[in-house]
């Protein structure tokens, strides 16, 4: 296996079969991506799920001799398709494939990447896309976590479902990328209780096959040594807080004697005593000349960050206390939106932590310094862990990564190119520009002016199909 395998998955899912349609024209529309400047009274020619023209009001505008669809753009904005570009389809059972997908839609949401599932279990959301192509967002997967011996989610304890594999120095991890890439998977998910040799090991692997792994750093190794090695990803923010401790190295070394879990507790527990024992003695002892020298040496070394405020900040904001956002529960299917309703209220009951608080300013603060020093920021968001509605969340999690100092434009990004970019797919996807694909969103209200803009949507095409 190598990167040439890795090409024709991509290939084959930004290449989907869709079935014959009218072609579309977008007239007099406003359009509004993250590289390009803003483009007044366009008219825009799309035809085989790719935007075949882009015609300023200056051109003249040539009689089509194929049948179309006419899309009339005055005063509206015209956005590249959004990404959630941190999802995990399987983690509810009572949440099925097609209900994922239309609300993914349904929120301007054209791709997405799984970045946890057991293949079998994601299996049915593969088989579903390939049925219906022209109804489903673009799918991008890791597969399983790809954890340690004591692994986290082996489906064993409540809340923590089957979503991972495990591995240690015995495995043959050359032989366990290969079974993924024959699976279809386009990255990997590492995860935090690998050991510091085995995922090594893991990275270079990977390397030799040009997949990027992302994930939680596992807690046996220090961060800038994973970076130096590697390291392709992070998801939320994970682990920084015990990099940029004043004493890290004393922390690593207590992690260490813990991971050798002498008690034989579950991962899940044992990875919980761990945090609870640093995360919040490291934040309150922070280092920020530490921390800025790891946040440069994770743009320098290219690595994306994908810090999904949602999850971070759930226990402090609590989006699901709010009856307007639990009125996004009426999508799910009855056994989950009951299970969601009961759940919100009673955790809405529950008095708000100083802890809480501290993550939330913590997050938001290490996100604006990350962004400052040009770390790539990608937006994503955890659903549908913490009752994150599907499609809604993203615009949630946007409007944090304003809030945490980015721009609009800088948003937009994360949501867009950013993502596109980590899977070397930027030429075919992000921005609106003549070759790229169909993949579009239209506004009524302009995104630059406000983030909040992109959940004001009048019209969603995916793979050149309106939805």
């Amino acid at each position: 296996m190598n990167y040439k395998k890795l090409a024709v998955i991509l290939s084959l899912i930004l290449s989907m079969e869709i079935v014959a349609h009218p072609s579309l024209i977008i007239e007099n529309i406003t359009l509004i991506d993250a590289e390009n400047p803003v483009r007044l009274k366009q008219t825009v020619l799309i035809e085989d799920g790719k935007i075949q023209s882009i015609i300023d009001p200056t051109e003249i505008i040539e009689e089509q001799e194929n049948s179309h669809t006419v899309i009339d753009g005055s005063g509206k904005f015209l956005i590249p398709g959004l990404w959630d570009a941190h999802v995990h389809l399987t983690f509810i059972p009572e949440i099925d494939h097609e209900t994922y997908f239309n609300l993914f839609l349904k929120n301007g949401i054209t791709s997405i990447r799984d970045t946890g599932a057991v293949i079998e279990k994601l299996q049915p959301s593969l088989n579903y896309i390939k049925e219906n192509p022209n109804k489903t967002p673009r799918l991008f997967y890791a597969g399983p976590l790809i954890d340690g011996r004591d692994r986290v989610y082996k489906g064993k304890e409540p809340g923590f479902p089957e979503l991972s594999i495990g591995i240690d120095e015995s495995s043959d991890i050359e032989n366990v990328v290969n079974d993924l890439l024959d699976n279809g998977v386009t990255f990997l998910k590492s995860y935090e209780m690998l050991s510091k040799d085995t995922y090594l090991e893991l990275l270079k692997i990977a390397k030799k096959n040009n997949l990027r792994v992302t994930g939680h750093i596992p807690l046996s190794i220090d961060l800038e040594e994973a970076i130096e090695a590697g390291l392709g990803g992070m998801q939320h923010v994970r682990n920084m807080d015990l990099a940029c401790s004043l004493d890290a190295p004393e922390l690593l070394t207590k992690r260490r004697t813990q991971l050798e879990n002498e008690n034989d507790i579950e991962g899940s527990a044992l990875r919980t005593q761990i945090h609870s024992s640093q995360r919040y003695y490291a934040i309150d002892n922070h280092d920020p000349k530490r921390c800025l020298r790891i946040i440069k040496k994770l743009a320098e070394y290219g690595v994306f960050q994908t810090p999904t405020l949602t999850i971070n900040t759930l226990d402090s904001r609590r989006f699901y206390a709010d009856l307007k956002w639990r009125e996004t529960y009426q999508y799910l299917p009855e056994k989950a939106r009951n299970n969601w309703q009961e759940g919100s209220i009673k955790s809405t009951n529950l008095a708000v932590t100083d802890n809480a608080l501290i993550f939330d300013k913590w997050s938001l603060d290490l996100v604006n310094i990350m962004n400052q020093e040009g770390v790539k920021i990608i937006a994503g968001t955890d659903t549908p862990i913490g009752y994150l509605t599907p499609g809604f969340s993203l615009h949630k999690e946007l409007e944090l990564l304003f809030e945490a100092g980015m721009t609009t434009r800088e948003v937009l990004r994360s949501a867009t190119i950013t993502p596109a970019e980590f899977l070397s797919i930027e030429n075919q996807m992000g921005t609106i520009d003549e070759g790229k694909l169909a993949d579009l969103v239209i506004l009524n209200s302009n995104p630059l002016e406000s983030i909040s803009n992109t959940q004001d949507i009048h019209m969603v095409i995916s793979k050149g199909i309106i939805q």
